[in-house]
Order: C-alpha cells, then structure tokens, then sequence
C-alpha cells in the first residue's frame, strides 16, 4: 500500500462543519480498519469478515467526499487503480485484496495485515493534510450528486464487491453518509428549511428503504431509482442552482445541469468530439449522413459506411465478421453499431481511435474496410458543384477546395447525431415505471442483482464508460472462444494488438447493451447468435467456467446459477432496451 504524498494546497482554513463532519469520518474509518488488522489475528475467521463489513461501511459513508478531494486514496483503498502493464487487467487493491482473502480463501496472514496496516496509514497520512481543505457548498453538492450517481450505477450493481452480498447495506452507508454531511452543512436551521431540507429528507428516506431491503438478489432497483434516489438527485440539484450556480469550466460527458443520469438530455454527444471539431451544426450533420451513404467514399465505389452500418440493423450489418474488400491479414471482427458511440471516450473494439473523426479516416483508409482515404473522398466531392456548395455553405469563410478532414468531420458530426437513450426503460426510470412489464423489471432486478451484468455494462448507457465521470471505457477479459462450443480461446489479441501489453491480450472495449436485441450477433467475433447463447455463456462463468484458458480474465469464474425464468425476464429486458426512433432509421438517405 502506497502513502504517496498529496499535493498542499495553501493556505490552512478554518474548520467548516462539513470539514469537520468529513474529518470524523476519516478517523472513524481508520479506527475501523485498526480494529480489522488486530480482527486479523482472531482464530476466528467470522470475526475479521465482520470487521471487514464495518470497514467497507465506514469507507462508504465518506465516499462522497473522499472521491472528490482524495481520488488517489480513494482508488488505492477501493480501485480501481489506472491501467498499469506490470499487473493483471482489473487486479484488485485494497478492500479486494482483503475481501478476496477472507470470503473466497478464508486465509489470513502477515501479507494481508500489512496491507491493511498500510491502508490505515494512508487514511491517517491523509487525514493529517485536512487542514488544508475548504469545502464549501458547491464542492458539497458536486460531491453528493455524483455520489447518488455512483451508488445507483456502480454501487448497487455490485461493482464494489466479488464475494460479499453486503453491497445494499454499503449502498445505504453511503446515503447516511451524504446524509450526516448535508446535515453538518445545513446546520440547524437550514435543515428544517430552506435547500437543505429536501435534501436531507430525501437522503434519509433513501438510506432507509435500502437498509429496509438488504437483500442483493432481490432489491428492486427501480422502486428505488424512481422513488428514492431520483427524487434525491433533484433536491441536490434544486440546491445547487440555489447556492451554488457557479458550473465547471470543461466540458462532461453528464451534463452539470442534468440532475440525474436518466433524465432526457442528460448526456451531451459532442463531449469527446475533438477541440477543433466545428459544432454539429444542422447543415454539417445533413452533409455528414449524405456522405454516409454515398459509394464515392470507397476506394472502388462499391460501398458506402452504410453496407457495414445499416440503419435497418441498427447500424449493424448482421454478419458474425464484418465483410472485407480483399482478404485481411487477419480474422475481421464483428460490426458494432453506431447508436450512441458518441458517448464512446475511444472507439473500435480494441480502442485505438480516440474520436469519431480518427474513426473515420481509420476506416476510410483501411484496405479491407473502405480502400480510400479521406484525401481520395474529398478530390472525388470536389469534383460535384453540388458537394462544393454544400461545404461552402458550411465554411463560408474556408477556401473553396473540400479537404479530408472536412470529410471525416461530416462524418463525425453525423454519427453524434446517432443518439438512441429513449426505450421503455429509459422511460420507466423517468417514472413511468408501467412503461417496463413485470418480466422485464424483474430483469432488471437480475441483470443488476444476481447476474452482474452492471458491473461491466453500466447504467444508464450500459457500455464501459465508467460512471459517474463517463471520461474513461475499461476494457475487459471475458475469454470469448474461437467459435460456440469450443473451449479455445479465440487467438485475436484485442487491445494488446495496439498497446502491446501482454495484460491486454484478449482485451475489448464494453460494447453498449442498447438496441441489443438488434445486432446479432454478438461478441468481438460473433461466435454467439443469439441473446440466449450470450446469456448461457455469462450463467456458466464465462470463458473460464466454459474451460477456455491461457488468459488472465477480468470475468470472475463463478457460475451465476440464474433459474430458466431468470434467464427469460433478463432476455425480456435485454429487449426493452430497443430504442428505434432515432432518425434516420431507414436504409437509404432520402
């Protein structure tokens, strides 16, 4: 466990009540995991698994704060940590490495006392540079918004634990948490009026239901979202505009003026778009989707982007490998699709492009994809009056000569506008919760409770763009075999193709479970054709419980053992997240 020095800042402030309220929590969490590291040593082993709860619990309860002001300790004591090719894609630290010791190998020992020891230090070491902190109402609310985020989207999926079932009671340890600290920050007065009054009611009455439904597998999260944690979420943000209007400098993936990640527009699709990307304008997305289409954009002017994203598949193309202009060197990968890739923070399965516009001219000058470039495109555009007109009209400052990366900008532009966060789930979470049928909610129940599925594909754009700063995708090892059926690993190298870290073989980006019952088939190669093979693969443990090996997998090994209804209601909600508005939604560009 690192003690890394933070950073100073100056000067010293005087105590605040939320400071102070932080700082008890702090000493409090040391406390717990000094009585851990002695529980440690009990010929018990109930003993230090019931410290451990304590210590998770006292983790939770300054969550909020701590991922705000302290990032680094908070990712050494609960992780993740960043990338790092000395270690196993998503190896656990912290509490994961004392959770994985005391509940999956009931061991304990010298090694696992130090690294508790070592984490009582850091919070100690921290905890003596608080002085330094001022955290007024604006850091507060930041701070208790995202925390309601994160609890709704990581929390109460279970990303926190492998082997526990303790993740509700921590889920509610972070709300008594927020609640203790937007009580300090209230003070007497405010707390029964005023902007904090709401908060502290809603935080409360969200803190009770979970403590009053503990139970991992069957806790309906939709009960909760739409009556707990939303009306919550409103409250922080009705005070926020109240008290602290100032909003961040940069720009976010969630908007700093959604309250919570389910309401409409919630999410801006031009967060990740390249600093010299124009804005997307109605007359650049008009010429982004005509050249979508248009045949004149390949090498041989046989195809368009449309014959691998076809707006009638869901901007999918349904074959198991995209189909290649000339032989590759190298098995080609199953086509995903465009629908929401703006909310993508990389893009390709393996994650090598890092906008929409290097997207694009990657696969304009690929020779198995488009055979073209974007130079090629835009002499063969400069050619038609028309094309010259449309871009002047755009540019109407530029020169009068098309250049490629105006292609690729089109293009960019008109794959953001591919936006589809609309389903009947996303109105269920909006409140109408009669939009979901039973066997569809109790999926939810599943995919969030017993299946796992959120602790890779998060809510609410169930990709891997990690919540609630939406700025980082983690790749992730499943060991998808070479074909169904076989327990060999398939041989792409995924995201070590690009980085070459050996702890990425196998890696690949989350792709989005949106529209999902639209583009089989499924997998980075296709090697499943429907949902229900995607499901049986994910029940037996993945690649490994299927016995595929010779990887290290992110994927934890355990059968999830769901019931044949299980697997149905969790198909049923798979398919609710279908969402076929978005325009347009046909196969031609007229």
């Amino acid at each position: 466990m690192s003690t890394a020095k933070w950073p100073l800042p100056s000067p010293t402030y005087a105590a605040s009540p939320t400071r102070i309220g932080f700082e008890h929590g702090l000493d409090a969490l040391a406390a717990a995991l000094d009585s851990l590291a002695r529980d440690l040593n009990s010929a018990h082993l109930d003993n230090a698994r019931r410290a451990f709860a304590l210590s998770r619990q006292a983790y939770k309860r300054i969550e909020c704060l701590l991922e705000t002001i302290g990032p680094s300790l908070s990712g050494e004591l609960n992780g993740p940590l960043p990338e790092d090719n000395s270690r196993p894609l998503g190896a656990p630290v912290g509490f994961g490495i004392v959770e994985s010791a005391l509940f999956d190998r009931g061991v304990r020992g010298d090694s696992l006392r130090a690294t508790v020891d070592g984490m009582r230090d850091a919070v100690r070491t921290f905890r003596g540079w608080t002085t330094h902190l001022r955290i007024d109402d604006s850091v507060l609310l930041d701070a208790l918004r995202r925390e309601i985020a994160r609890v709704i989207t990581l929390g109460l999926a279970g990303f926190d634990f492998e082997y526990t079932q303790d993740a509700v009671l921590e889920s509610s340890a972070a709300f008594e948490g927020m609640h203790t600290l937007a009580l300090a920050a209230a003070g007497p007065a405010e707390s029964a009026a005023g902007p904090w009054a709401a908060i502290d009611s809603t935080l409360a009455a969200a803190a009770a239901y979970l403590r009053a439904h503990p139970d991992f597998t069957t806790l309906d999260r939709l009960t909760f979202i739409v009556g707990y944690a939303n009306p919550a979420a409103e409250a922080v943000q009705a005070a926020r505009r109240a008290l602290a209007p100032a909003d961040r400098p940069f720009p976010a993936l969630w908007r700093s003026d959604a309250a919570t990640v389910f309401e409409r527009d919630a999410f801006d699709a031009s967060a990740f778009a390249p600093r010299w990307a124009p804005p997307p304008s109605p007359a650049l997305v008009s010429l982004g989707r005509r050249l979508f289409f248009d045949i004149r954009l390949s090498g041989p002017g046989t195809r368009s982007c449309a014959f691998c994203h076809d707006p009638a598949r869901a901007f999918t193309d349904g074959r198991a490998r995209s189909a290649t202009l000339v032989p590759p060197p190298r098995p080609p990968r199953n086509t995903p699709t465009l629908l929401n890739a703006a909310y993508e923070p990389v893009l390709f399965l393996d994650g090598r492009a890092a906008s929409l516009e290097a997207q694009a001219a990657a696969v304009l000058s690929s020779p198995v994809e488009m055979g073209s470039s974007e130079a090629l495109a835009a002499h063969r555009l400069q050619a038609d009056s028309a094309d010259r007109r449309a871009v002047a009209a755009i540019y109407p400052d530029g020169p009068d000569t098309i250049t490629g990366p105006e292609v690729g900008m089109a293009l960019g532009a008109y794959v953001r506008s591919l936006t589809a966060l609309n389903s009947r789930f996303d109105a269920a979470t909006r409140g109408d919760t009669n939009a979901l049928r039973a066997d569809e909610r109790r999926g939810f129940t599943v995919f969030m409770g017993k299946g796992r599925c959120g602790t890779c594909h998060y809510l609410p754009l169930f990709n891997g763009t990690v919540p609630p700063d939406f700025a980082v995708s983690e790749p992730e090892i499943i060991g998808v075999p070479a074909e169904r059926g076989l327990h060999v690993l398939d041989p792409d190298l995924g995201r070590a193709g690009v980085d070459r870290w050996a702890t990425h073989r196998a890696a690949f980006r989350v792709p989005t479970l949106r529209n999902i019952a639209l583009t089989a088939p499924y997998m980075h190669n296709g090697a499943f054709a429907t949902l229900d093979q995607v499901i049986e693969f994910y029940d037996r443990g993945g690649g490994a419980g299927t016995g595929v090996v010779g990887v290290t997998l992110t994927l934890p090994a355990n059968k999830l053992h769901l019931s044949s209804q299980e697997r149905a209601d969790l198909r049923a909600f798979l398919e609710a997240l279908s969402d076929t508005s978005v325009a347009p939604y046909r196969a031609s560009a007229d």
